[in-house]
């Protein structure tokens, strides 16, 4: 944003900074709807409230630039490593899926990169690459053709019964259902529940061991 005076670029900043914030209170509400109101939209809305050209690759930088990357204080759970050595070992594939508004797949790479755990990541699926949010099956469907695998062969692992167990129960997958920062669930309808990631490795192998 080279060229503008620093008082209109913070303009924008708390622009787009105010004008996402609703968005994402109404798609923790509600979540089965498509994003109507996509990141590209916005921000050429700001950028026209601020009297600024809403190119396409102005747009595509501050998309990018909004997508924080990731910091020494944000670091993976416990067990994110072994978990995903896991799923290498027992010759598996990783795609993650995940409900966000700034962030495609590209800057998730960018993360895992920086952390020096991409070589264990097969696919990233994001809300903003699929159109919706989970728990709409688009991402699920997306990353299991991808996987180039039948429903009944994928395991999701996720924290949220309404996200990501229902409806990988739905489209014919398993599931895991992992509280590492929640209590307890009194009940599930997930085929294994998890304290951690560390135990969803163990409930990975058990079920490929067991069925």
């Amino acid at each position: 944003m080279s060229g503008h005076e620093p008082e209109v670029i913070d303009a924008l900043v708390d622009d787009l900074l105010r004008s996402s914030r609703p968005g994402d209170e109404a798609r923790t509400l509600s979540t089965e709807t498509p994003v109507v109101v996509g990141a590209e939209e916005l921000i050429s809305g700001c950028l026209g409230r601020q009297g600024l050209p809403a190119d396409a690759q102005s747009i595509s930088r501050i998309r990018r630039a909004m997508a924080i990357p990731i910091h020494d204080r944000f670091q993976p759970l416990p067990g994110a490593k072994e978990l995903l050595e896991t799923i290498r070992d027992l010759g598996m594939r990783s795609v993650i899926t995940s409900n966000t508004y700034w962030r495609d797949a590209e800057s998730y790479w960018d993360d895992f990169r920086a952390l020096g755990m991409a070589g264990l990541i097969d696919g990233i699926i994001t809300s903003v690459d699929a159109g919706h949010l989970k728990p709409h099956p688009a991402l699920f469907e997306m990353a299991m053709r991808w996987a180039t695998v039948e429903a009944a062969r994928c395991v999701v692992i996720g924290n949220r019964e309404e996200n990501d167990v229902a409806p990988a129960l739905a489209l014919g997958m398993q599931a895991i259902l992992v509280y590492p920062d929640d209590p307890k669930p009194s009940n599930s309808r997930a085929q294994r529940v998890a304290p951690d990631l560390r135990a969803c490795a163990a409930a990975l192998r058990d079920m490929l061991q067991n069925g």
